[in-house]
């Protein structure tokens, strides 16, 4: 029986038998990792904190023949606050479902895991636009799976940038005023083209260091968010109750 300890943080939780839980982790060392934390729904269980949605620790686990239990857990954050506001809530859902949909079983890969913690930290903490925190997750994201949309210049002949640019919400691909696929794609201002690069190119410690006026958050947001699900070839129903919650 193999046993280590990860940091963590819990994506998802189900309920199995009387007082059991599966727990899904996006963990530091071996990304997505289920494992079996027994007993961990009673009030007593030295679990019962750690198995609880967004929250952030180390895990002691066991593995044997693939099958994960947990048998030790140090919280380290809870990530409270963001349970009291539903937008926060449903975007924070959003982002773990997002992850339990693109993270493999087994990676070492530990990217993933330090997006999904810098991002609910921001959410928590309360001092960022939502939708900064949303579009700047999305790119991010799609760019670690390997999805970098080619934004460094105009896919047609190479401009760097206008003052009116479009993007292609299915292939990536940015193209100038001149270029532009104006029936297909959706204009972007300079503001958002830069606001875009800044996502895909920045070192990760300045990822979510940029700021954009609200009418450009929204822009961006809904064009990262038609990327992302394009990518992915899926559609979130949890962000029905976010933008719900957000307007």
């Amino acid at each position: 029986m193999n046993r280590f300890f990860t940091d963590g943080v819990v994506l998802k939780t189900k309920v199995t038998g009387e007082s059991d839980l599966i727990v899904f982790l996006l963990t530091e060392q071996r990304g997505l990792v289920r494992a079996f934390a027994k007993g961990a729904r009673g009030m007593k269980s030295k679990l019962h904190a750690a198995s609880s949605l967004f929250t952030y620790a180390s895990f002691g686990l066991s593995e044997k023949n693939g099958v994960y239990n947990v048998t030790d857990a140090d919280v380290k954050e809870s990530f409270f606050e963001l349970r009291t506001d539903l937008a926060r809530l449903s975007l924070g859902q959003y982002f773990c479902e997002a992850m339990l949909k693109s993270v493999t079983e087994e990676t070492d890969e530990a990217a993933f895991f330090r997006l999904m913690l810098r991002a609910v930290f921001y959410l928590n903490q309360g001092k960022k636009d939502l939708l900064l925190l949303k579009s700047a997750f999305e790119l991010r994201l799609a760019v670690l799976l390997g999805w970098a949309p080619p934004i460094h210049a105009c896919a047609g002949c190479g401009t760097f940038l206008t003052d009116k640019m479009y993007f292609n919400c299915e292939t990536g691909e940015l193209f100038c005023r001149d270029c532009g696929e104006r029936d297909a794609c959706p204009e972007v201002s300079a503001s958002v083209v830069s606001a875009m690069r800044h996502i895909v190119y920045a070192p990760f410690e300045q990822l979510f260091a940029f700021t954009l006026g609200k009418e450009s958050l929204e822009t961006l947001t809904r064009l990262t968010q038609t990327y992302l699900q394009n990518c992915l070839e899926l559609r979130f129903t949890v962000l029905d109750y976010f933008w719900t919650a957000y307007r």
